[in-house]
């Protein structure tokens, strides 16, 4: 059997993420490959989807502060004019 009629394994997610913790653990890609008997290009793949995954995280996260810092600053605008409001109305009475 060549490899074009070999079956495609299926690989979990607990699995990849093993061999990634092995790699960003400072072992050998291809120390890695041969002790889970897996090629040195599928880790290189998984490690590339992964960084994509990771960039894509930081960029979402990125957005959310950014929009928290904007609800902040917008929340305490409202607040010290609430505050000018009570003092004004204080006087009043």
């Amino acid at each position: 059997m060549n490899q074009s009629q070999r079956p495609k394994r299926k690989y979990t997610a607990e699995f990849k993420a093993d061999v990634l913790r092995l790699i960003a653990n400072g072992e050998p890609i291809m120390a890695v490959a041969r002790k889970m008997g897996i090629s040195d290009s599928l880790i290189h793949a998984w490690r590339k989807a992964n960084d994509k995954g990771e960039k894509k995280t930081d960029q979402t996260l990125q957005q959310e502060v950014d929009s928290l810092r904007r609800q902040l600053r917008q929340t305490e605008m409202e607040r010290e004019i609430l505050k000018k409001a009570v003092a004004i109305f204080s006087r009043q009475t």
